[in-house]
Order: structure tokens, then C-alpha cells, then sequence
């Protein structure tokens, strides 16, 4: 249920509410005062008695009024009038008639009426209504006619009202202040409980927002409800969510920045040492014959010339990762690019004893859209990641492809010790070597398989490594076809 149909429902229940209570409480009290509350109706107009039907009390002053029209001289006959006793009593009525301003005719239970104070003739009504006559109340009808000599005759039908006039004048303050008392009830614990509703959650949203803000991003919030306040509890739900990944992205990150300055300062730290030692060594005359000189300035050179290869790969790293480096997308038939790029690299892989061997479909569809310089380094970072570590006799490459309904596959699978299966995940991150002691006789920056993966990801490619100890190494590159780029 939305706040809105609830703050409705609950203004609507101020108000009707109390009313019930009210008509039910005053209900009782008419029972208990009153006895039969259908005796109400004998002191109510007629026009709000609840069924159609004439009353008794109606019906016999419909009567004298047709007598009074008919025959008004028998109206005046008071054994006709003592008649009528039996019937006022069982209606609980009486009679008076009074002829000019002298009383012609009363009823017992009508003795202690002031007849002086009875409305004047003229003021006939055929309707009931409360009349005060002195000290007391009652229910009455008047007719008034003439006789034949002139007489003024007024005729009153009466029934004693005080109970109902003591009743309301007794109870009304009473019910007045209890229906003033059931709204302020009312009004309380609809504002207590609807407000509950809303500030139960609204407080639990503000505890969340301060962990948030003194950076606990643990503390879940359940949105157990399908209102506004439901809605937002979810969105904020989802808010912390979010911030808690970027959090841990950022840390990531953060480490990672850590990471890559640590990686960095010992990989150019240990070429320029061994640079240093060198020089000194040449400076002392440590290299004191030709041959050895030589010796020393040609590791000097490989040294200076790693530290530039480093530096390369740095900063091609960091361009990627920046998203800065330019890249000529076209589309080329990839099987034509690698037959090519293989014809060349065979002659130095046979100076290594390195067996190439390339497999594929000749009816697959293979045109992709590439760089071809950029897939070129990827290639040769992958293969000379597998030339480095390659530990066999005969040392092997296998390039297969396979063409799919969306996809081009590269796989280049060679037979060198393969990797351990907890080194598997963290292959493709910068700096990661398999051997963990990151010895330096097999070389290499530790960026070439991130390189690759970061410049197959802008292929909208993706990468993936499989291996096994002492069988070998497969990379598989996934490339989709040139309509799907």
C-alpha cells in the first residue's frame, strides 16, 4: 500500500471512526436510558419513523379529526371521550379538549399539566412535535375546529417526552465530550502508527546513510515493503551496492597502481645495477685485455637495450590502459595474415629448432576486422612468452583455426612445461610471472600477455589460456566475423 492511499485511508478513518463509536455509544446509551429503543419513534416526527405503516397514536387522532368534521358534537360527548381510555392508555397518551379558553375534557395522566400554557387555538398541527408545557415536555398533535354555535374547540393528543428530553439533556454534554475524546484517540493512534510506518524505515535509511559515510559499505539494508519508501530503501540498496564495487574496483586499482610502481622499480633497478658494475668494472681496469672489454660493453648493450624493450612495453601498457593509443581497424582475411606472418617467422624459429606447424580449414570463413600492427605484437608476444620458457629438445608450435557461426579461433599451442593450475588465474595481469623467485634468466617485462589481452579486448575479442605441466601451453584468441564487429 503506497503513503499516499495510506495517509487517505487514514484521514478517512479520523473521521468515520469516531462517528461509529459515537451513533454505537450513544445506541447503548438510548437502550439502557430508554428501555426499547423503538419507543423513540413516539416522540420523533413522523416522517423519520423507520416503516410506512401509520402509528396507533396517529391513527386515532386521524380519527377525532374525522369525527370532529363529521359529527363535532360527539367529540364533546364525554362518554365517548371515557371511551377512549383504554386506547390513550395502550398508547401511553392522553387528551385534552379544550372548548374557548375553558378545559372541557382531561385524562388522568394529563392532571398535572399547566393547560394554561398550551398553544392557542389556531396553531393547529397535524404533525408531532416536542412541546415545553411548564416543567415538562411532550410529544403532541393539536386540531382545532368550531361547533355550530361558535365555540372554538382545540383538541390536544400529548404524550409525556421527558425521558427523551432528560435523556439529551442529560447525555449530550456526556456523548459531546466522549465523541471529542474518541477523535482525539483516533487522531493519536492513526498518527502514531501511520507515522511508525514511515519513520521506522526513514530512520533505518539515515543509520545507513551514516555507515556509508564513515565508510561502511558492508551494512545491508531489505526493502520489506512495496511502497514509496519501500522503492527507495531498494534504490539505496542498489546505491550501496554499487559503491561498495566501485570501492573495491578502486582498491583494486589502487593496489594494482602499488603493484606495477614495485614491478617497475625492480625491473629497472636490476639492469641498471648490472650496468653500474660494469662501468666500475671497465673504470677499475677490472677489463684489462681487449677481449674481455668487449665482453663487458656487449652486456652493457644487452642490459641498456632490455631497459628500452622495458620501457617500450611501459609505456604501451599505460597508453592502453589510458585508452590513448590509435587504432586502423580493416577488414582482412586472417587466414592469408597468419600464413604470411608465419612464412616470415619460420626462418629465425629454425634457427632456435623450433618446428612450426599451421592448421586450418580451407572452406572456413575467416575475414575479421583487425590492426594489423597491434595484432602482430600480440602474436609475437605470445609466441616469444612460449620461445622463453620452451625447456624440450625438439621445441614445437601448433597453430590452429576454426571458424564458427560469430567467431574466428586462434589457438597457438606449444609443448614447453605448461603452468601451474593456481597460476592459471593471474596470467594475463601485468607483471605476473609463473616462477614466483621472478628470476632473470629467461628475461621478459611480465607485460606481454597483458598487452595482448588489453589490445584483443579492443578487437572486441577475448583471450583465454589453457595448460597442463609437462604437455604445454595453448592460447586461444576468439575474433568475431567482420559483421558482427
Amino acid at each position: 500500500m503506497s503513503i499516499k492511499l495510506r495517509l487517505i485511508l487514514s484521514n478517512i478513518a479520523m473521521i468515520t471512526v469516531p462517528i461509529i463509536m459515537f451513533i454505537i455509544t450513544s445506541f447503548l446509551l438510548m437502550m439502557v436510558f430508554l428501555g426499547d429503543i423503538r419507543e423513540m419513534a413516539n416522540f420523533l416526527p413522523e416522517s423519520h419513523n423507520y416503516h410506512k405503516t401509520k402509528q396507533k397514536d396517529t391513527l386515532l387522532f386521524l380519527e377525532l379529526k374525522e369525527k370532529s368534521a363529521a359529527n363535532p358534537m360527539e367529540i364533546m360527548n364525554k362518554e365517548y371521550l371515557e371511551s377512549l381510555k383504554s386506547e390513550l392508555s395502550e398508547i401511553k397518551s392522553g387528551l385534552i379538549i379544550r372548548n374557548n379558553d375553558e378545559i372541557f375534557y382531561i385524562t388522568d395522566v394529563l392532571n398535572k399539566v399547566d393547560t394554561e400554557e398550551l398553544p392557542e387555538f389556531g396553531t393547529e398541527r397535524s404533525y408531532r412535535s416536542l412541546e415545553e408545557i411548564g416543567d415538562q415536555t411532550f410529544a403532541m398533535k393539536q386540531h382545532d375546529f368550531y361547533l355550530q354555535d361558535g365555540s372554538e374547540i382545540s383538541l390536544f393528543l400529548m404524550r409525556d417526552a421527558s425521558p427523551w428530553n432528560k435523556f439529551v439533556r442529560t447525555f449530550f454534554p456526556i456523548l459531546f465530550s466522549l465523541c471529542l475524546l474518541i477523535l482525539i484517540a483516533t487522531n493519536g493512534l492513526l498518527s502514531y502508527f501511520v507515522s511508525k510506518s514511515i519513520i521506522t524505515p526513514i530512520n533505518q535509511l539515515k543509520n545507513a546513510a551514516h555507515l556509508i559515510k564513515s565508510g561502511n559499505l558492508h551494512h545491508s539494508i531489505t526493502a520489506t515493503r512495496n511502497d514509496e519508501i519501500g522503492q527507495l530503501t531498494q534504490a539505496f540498496e542498489e546505491m550501496r551496492i554499487q559503491l561498495k564495487e566501485s570501492h573495491e574496483v578502486q582498491k583494486q586499482y589502487e593496489d594494482n597502481r602499488k603493484e606495477l610502481i614495485a614491478h617497475i622499480s625492480h625491473d629497472l633497478k636490476t639492469p641498471i645495477t648490472s650496468i653500474k658494475g660494469y662501468i666500475e668494472g671497465i673504470r677499475d681496469g677490472v677489463a684489462d685485455t681487449p677481449e674481455k672489454r668487449a665482453r663487458y660493453i656487449q652486456t652493457i648493450y644487452t642490459k641498456a637495450v632490455d631497459m628500452d624493450h622495458l620501457i617500450d612495453e611501459l609505456f604501451l601498457f599505460s597508453k592502453l590502459d589510458l585508452g590513448k593509443v590509435p587504432f586502423d581497424f580493416e577488414k582482412i582475411d586472417i587466414k592469408d595474415y597468419l600464413s604470411d606472418y608465419f612464412e616470415e617467422l619460420s626462418f629465425d624459429l629454425r634457427k632456435q629448432n623450433v618446428e612450426v606447424n599451421f592448421q586450418f580449414d580451407p572452406l572456413g570463413h575467416y575475414h575479421v576486422f583487425a590492426d594489423r600492427e597491434k595484432f602482430k605484437r600480440v602474436l609475437a608476444n605470445i609466441i616469444n612468452n612460449s620461445l622463453k620458457y620452451m625447456d624440450k629438445e625438439k621445441k614445437e608450435l601448433i597453430i590452429s583455426m576454426h571458424s564458427t557461426s560469430e567467431n574466428v579461433e586462434i589457438s597457438i599451442a606449444d609443448n614447453g612445461p605448461g603452468i601451474p593450475s593456481e597460476s592459471i588465474p593471474f596470467i594475463f595481469n601485468q607483471f605476473y610471472r609463473a616462477e614466483q623467485s621472478r628470476n632473470k634468466l629467461t628475461g621478459g617485462s611480465g607485460l606481454g600477455l597483458s598487452i595482448a589481452k588489453m589490445i584483443i579486448e579492443e578487437h572486441n575479442g577475448m583471450i583465454k589460456l589453457e595448460s597442463t605441466l609437462t604437455v604445454g601451453t595453448k592460447i586461444t584468441i576468439s575474433l568475431p566475423h567482420h559483421t558482427c564487429f
